[in-house]
């Protein structure tokens, strides 16, 4: 009787394992591909969502796109002569 219930509970566990894998893959299959990592160029900005709420979101920067604040081609360190 006991060798039973041993197999019973070794065969339970192991439904509830396949369970949790194969739940595990599927969840994993609808969440898609991982966003582009956030480089550290770029600026967090607060943005108003459609529903009226703000938060927070980083903006990163293109190549070859400057907003003032990170523009190269403006000298701010530079002695004037």
């Amino acid at each position: 009787m006991s060798a039973f219930l041993v197999g019973a509970a070794f065969a339970v566990l192991l439904a509830l394992a396949v369970a949790t894998v194969v739940t595990g893959v599927i969840t994993a299959l609808k969440i898609g591909p991982p966003p582009p990592p956030i480089t550290r160029h770029g600026r967090w900005e607060l943005r108003t969502l459609p529903d009226g709420t703000t938060e927070y979101t980083w903006i990163a920067r293109q190549a070859g796109h400057f907003s003032p604040e990170t523009n190269p081609d403006r000298d701010q360190h530079r002695i004037p002569r």
